[in-house]
């Protein structure tokens, strides 16, 4: 990624720069990735979950010092155990010819693949759908929703591309504030 060149020169001699002009250029680079975070929320087609469970409470961003190197901003997801969702909802997604791809729907299935789930998981008659038969309740009760694929509809590479510009200014305003 390339960001302006005023911000780069301060990035790289960050090390040099006075301590409340450091201060400054971290507090600005903390507010930029915060801003990015909000535009990928709000330019993905996707429906937000609350909780950090779903993308949005993986979605994060942080600004570290690295002694010799400046600063290190990151922004993305933070890992999980499993199938990585952020990559499908990225680039999508397509299963392999006569399969199809299970997502969770419940959360006992979030906790399980389909292949460990403890219970009998059947396709029940004209349904795309991985459910268990509950005998007490006398119901089938849907566990996974099954899908040929996935459409690209984050948009995160692209937005984050697109906020290069509003990271730089305010990279070189949290500068300009503390001189």
């Amino acid at each position: 990624m390339e960001i302006s060149t005023n911000a780069e020169y301060l990035l790289r001699r960050f090390d040099d720069l006075p301590k409340a002009v450091q201060t400054g250029v971290g507090a600005g680079l903390k507010r930029a990735l915060l801003l990015t975070e909000d535009r990928v929320r709000r330019n993905a087609q996707l429906k937000w979950r609350r909780g950090g469970a779903g993308l949005a409470g993986r979605l994060t961003s942080s600004v570290t010092e690295t002694a010799g190197f400046g600063l290190d901003g990151q922004i993305g997801f933070r890992k999980t155990r499993g199938f990585p969702y952020e990559l499908s909802q990225e680039f999508g997604a397509k299963a392999k010819p006569g399969k199809a791809m299970a997502i969770p729907i419940t959360p006992q299935a979030k906790r399980y693949g389909p292949r460990e789930f403890p219970g009998k998981l059947f396709i029940p008659k004209g349904r795309h759908v991985l459910a268990v038969f509950r005998p007490r309740l006398k119901a089938i009760e849907p566990q996974y929703v099954l899908v040929k694929s996935i459409k690209p509809r984050l948009g995160f590479r692209a937005t984050v591309l697109a906020a290069l510009g509003m990271i730089s200014d305010e990279i070189e305003a949290g500068a300009k504030a503390q001189t």
